[in-house]
């Protein structure tokens, strides 16, 4: 099948003056040293294939604690109250005076609605529409003190869908709905940390039990844990203090144990393989993927990805810093039809520069222990 996406290019977003990647594949290793923008590509990859969604952009900002403690009422803006969303933004720019943006774009079988995210820093006031009495943003005038109810937007423009969000709201930590008039593809997002709480997993359990997926989760678990023989998720109710709990049977045990009785390496597995079946004919992005997991399962995790991603028709992005990890994906990449990609990305005089390397290319690497972390 056609890559969801086989070509990405990012300007201005984070460390990301002006980034493009050609050639991607079904599944995609990211490695680099600290700080050279692994998991910013997989925030780029996520607002993409979410539509620029707001629940996106807010949880994106959120988990990096860029967001503060802002007032919930509306208030003035100052410049220092836009501090949180320079980080957005390439060279962490001043904000007051608007006109700062950055594109995200690509190429391959994505929906056409979901193919380039542009979106910028503007001033905006509110004005009642005299027809309907509704509220509509206009741009402010140049000079901000002829306005003295300018307020700052993201002014986003989603492959020509244009919308104008305060960035009060997005500063507000109130849930928000999905976006109502996109359907983009299914993207399942799993940070570095999600194995210390199964409760999180709760709504990818949900959707995916009783289908014909359910069945992977125990035979990818069986990699770290040959004992196991069934995973199921109970709870939700005030009968369970804790809310949602993963609980297995195992021939090791009279009764069923919670799965964080097998430790971080089956619990992060238990993430992996959950996200991967709920991103069916979408992206799964995983932050640190080899996290909990011992070297010597690598091999094999890594054969259940390509297998998975083939079957159910995913293309996975995974950050690494693990010598181990990149071989392990090799080994997998050699014996699998579909194609693996390492992408190694180094800051070269503060621009962000990536390496592709093929699965031929990466065979070379492993066997000669070329430094590609």
């Amino acid at each position: 099948m056609a890559l969801f996406i086989d070509s990405l290019e990012v300007r201005g977003f984070r460390a990301f003056t002006d980034l493009k990647i050609d050639s991607l594949g079904k599944v995609n290793l990211i490695t680099g040293r600290n700080n050279c923008g692994k998991s910013t590509l997989l925030e780029a990859v996520r607002m993409l294939a979410t539509g620029g969604a707001l629940r996106t952009i807010f949880d994106i900002l959120d988990y990096r604690e860029e967001l503060g403690s802002a007032n919930e009422s509306e208030r003035t803006y100052q410049p220092e109250d836009l501090s949180p969303f320079c980080n957005l933004f390439t060279g962490f720019p001043n904000l007051a005076s608007g006109g700062e943006g950055f594109t995200i774009a690509a190429s391959g079988a994505r929906p056409e609605a979901i193919s380039k995210i542009e979106a910028n820093i503007h001033w905006f006031v509110r004005k009642t529409d005299a027809g309907t009495s509704g509220l509509r943003f206009e741009p402010a005038a140049d000079d901000l003190f002829d306005e003295i109810d300018a307020f700052p937007a993201l002014d986003l423009d989603v492959s020509g869908r244009k919308r104008v969000v305060p960035l009060d709201r997005l500063r507000r930590r109130t849930p928000m709905r999905a976006d109502a008039d996109i359907s983009p593809a299914p993207c399942v997002y799993l940070d570095p940390f999600s194995s210390r709480s199964t409760s999180q997993m709760g709504a990818l359990w949900d959707a995916i039990a009783l289908t014909d997926v359910e069945q992977e989760i125990v035979k990818a678990l069986r990699l770290v844990s040959e004992d196991i023989q069934a995973v199921q998720m109970v709870g939700g109710d005030e009968r369970w203090a804790h809310g949602r709990t993963a609980i297995a049977k195992s021939a090791r045990y009279t009764s069923p144990v919670p799965l964080k009785t097998f430790g971080d390496g089956v619990n992060r597995l238990f993430g992996i393989i959950l996200s991967l079946c709920n991103a069916r004919n979408g992206v799964l992005l995983v932050d640190e993927v080899e996290n909990g997991l011992h070297y010597s399962v690598q091999s094999d995790i890594w054969r259940t990805l390509f297998r998975l991603a083939r079957d159910l028709n995913v293309q996975v992005f995974a950050t690494s810093h693990s010598w181990d990890c990149v071989r392990a994906f090799q080994e997998a990449a050699q014996e699998s039809p579909e194609a693996g990609v390492l992408v190694r990305l180094a800051n070269h005089n503060d621009k962000i520069v990536p390496t592709l390397f093929s699965e031929h290319e990466l065979a070379i690497v492993t066997r000669d222990e070329i430094e590609v972390r």
